[in-house]
């Protein structure tokens, strides 16, 4: 790639010839319009930036109406979101009704057409199906917006579906290692005979899944895919993030690649991905939009801005979504001369930058292609990109898709996103987090069992009579509450039947309550304590009277059992 001022003249599909912007070539351009003004367009690109379609090495459609839910998940946690997962049953079923069928066919034509409205020309689009249902869906659109696709294809389906597709370039995309047997790697070898050129593995992802298939397998994906042969430049890694120091040394010997999503790292994974060890070992990498991203410019500077301290040039960054992946996946020229760029006898496949807004104007301080190449990736949005040649023939003219009707197509998406949410739950499912959040702000340590389940979930089926009856106002007593005044019962308190006997004293003794905090009845309080301290006297009185008496009456006895004869004296000492 370079950069200059050309002009070109384009025949047919291709461009047949071009002419620099010396009085030489202002000539040549005289000539043209002397020999073709008849029969020609001439477009004037005095305000125009044009250089090569984007590609775009990773797109999952079946996401571009999710993202905000997608956000939620992780990889290392993929069943955390209920809603996404019910909206993805619903548009994974084997047997899709009509209904389905229309809102895959919305899906499609709205991811699609964002995409070419963004410049993106070639497309690598993955989905989780296991059918084929995606297929003719995906087919329509391409029809419709020129480009061109690369469509992963279900290992377990019949391989003859594959010569009624061979416009999509059928690839095998690998996903969730742990379910992988080696019945199926031997049917991605058959699928490779059958000129299923490119393998994508999003495989080391996820950790626990990872290490489980090393216990099972003894080895891990990579080494495993290597002795069957299937680990060459034809294969590519989506955001690998646990591949180990042999796995690296694998895919560097068989020249494999490296997809990179920035977004969904951002937001599926808290590890840092390895992207300094990659390009140290001359590993090619290229960047996809994933399931969150929605503009592949602003996923490069996203990457750009996260690794900023490896100084990555602009024209890498540029490169990463344009010459490399349309090398890697889409350089289908048997003679395997490079197809891709604004050349004679190249296609005719180019995008067109507005530079009129006042916003965005082109200032350098040379016109060299390092500057074109640092202002793309500091400033250039799909809002600035005005036209798309498709082979010669204008897609997108005047920010206006050529064979989109984009009123009808925002009209027909938004009923498929209303129709998903809905079959995700996500309005119920929405107001039971907040229920759920409100509770888990409540105190309820001092709250009895009845009284929690005021707070508890309740089903639809519940009848509004026994709604009623569950969720009457109950008055939680206080700790501390006045003494009940005698003979009148409290409407919260039941009554007790005690089974223990209490002897006379005690049932002389009064009760007293220490928790009663009213002023009113401190004078009773102390009565209550004065009298309490007197019986204790008096009993400690008693029992000190009758421990006395029984001393004195032992020692009468003891007195009155010795008889000294009259004649004898008691000694003490040496008396």
């Amino acid at each position: 790639m370079d950069f200059g001022r050309y002009s070109l003249l384009i025949n047919d599909n291709k461009i047949t010839d071009m002419a620099d912007s010396t009085a030489k070539g202002i000539s040549k351009v005289e000539k043209w319009i002397e020999l073709h003004s008849s029969n020609c367009d001439i477009i004037d690109c005095t305000m125009k930036l044009i250089m090569p379609p984007l590609v775009n090495s990773c797109q999952k459609s079946e996401g571009s109406l999710l993202h905000y839910l997608l956000k939620r998940r992780h990889y290392e946690k993929a069943e955390e979101d209920v809603c996404t997962d019910l909206i993805f049953n619903y548009i994974y079923q084997e047997l899709p009704s009509e209904t389905t069928q229309a809102d895959l066919t919305n899906i499609y034509n709205y991811s699609f057409g964002r995409a070419l409205k963004s410049g993106v020309e070639y497309i690598n689009e993955f989905s989780l199906r296991k059918d084929t249902n995606h297929y003719s869906p995906v087919s329509n659109a391409v029809k419709k917006t020129g480009q061109k696709v690369t469509l992963c294809y279900p290992i377990k389906q019949d391989i003859n579906l594959i010569r009624d597709y061979k416009f999509l370039n059928p690839s095998y995309y690998l996903t969730q290692e742990n379910l992988l047997t080696v019945y199926d790697i031997s049917n991605i070898t058959e699928l490779r005979s059958f000129n299923l050129k490119n393998l994508f593995l999003e495989a080391a992802v996820n950790k626990e899944i990872t290490e489980k298939f090393k216990q099972t397998f003894h080895k891990s994906l990579i080494a495993l895919l290597d002795e069957y042969q299937l680990i060459n430049s034809s294969t590519s890694l989506i955001n690998p993030l646990y591949l180990e120091y042999s796995d690296l040394k694998i895919i560097t010997e068989r020249k494999a690649n490296i997809i990179i999503c920035p977004r969904d790292l951002n937001y599926f994974s808290n590890r840092y991905f390895p992207i300094d060890d990659f390009i140290g070992h001359g590993i090619k990498y290229s960047i996809g939009t994933g399931w969150l991203g929605e503009d592949l410019l602003k996923e490069v500077r996203l990457f750009r801005n996260k690794y900023k301290e490896l100084n990555i040039s602009s024209r890498d960054l540029l490169y990463s979504i344009t010459k490399v992946p349309h090398e890697l996946y889409f350089n289908i020229n048997p003679s395997g001369d490079q197809s891709y760029g604004i050349d004679i006898n190249k296609p005719a496949d180019m995008i067109f930058i507005d530079l009129n807004d006042l916003r965005f104007q082109f200032f350098p301080e040379e016109f060299s292609f390092e500057s074109v190449c640092d202002f793309i990736i500091d400033n250039l949005i799909s809002y600035n990109i005005s036209d798309v040649l498709t082979g010669g023939v204008f897609t997108l003219r005047g920010n206006i898709p050529v064979n989109l009707n984009e009123d009808e197509l925002i009209k027909s998406v938004n009923e498929t996103r209303n129709r998903l949410y809905k079959t995700g739950k996500y309005e119920e499912l929405k107001r039971r987090k907040q229920a759920k959040e409100s509770s888990d702000k409540l105190d309820m340590g001092g709250r009895s069992d009845d009284e929690i389940k005021l707070f508890s979930e309740k089903t639809d089926e519940v009848s509004e009579i026994d709604a009623a009856e569950d969720f009457r106002i109950k008055t939680k007593l206080p700790a501390f509450r006045q003494k009940a005044v005698p003979g009148q019962r409290s409407l919260f308190e039941q009554i007790e039947h005690s089974s223990i006997v209490s002897s006379d004293e005690t049932s002389d003794t009064p009760v007293l309550n220490l928790l009663i905090t009213d002023p009113d009845a401190s004078k009773q309080v102390e009565e209550d304590i004065i009298q309490a301290k007197a019986i204790d006297e008096t009993i400690i009185k008693r029992l000190g009277s009758e421990k006395k008496t029984d001393k004195e009456s032992k020692q009468i006895r003891q007195e009155s059992k010795v008889e000294l004869p009259k004649n004898v004296k008691l000694k003490f000492g040496d008396d």
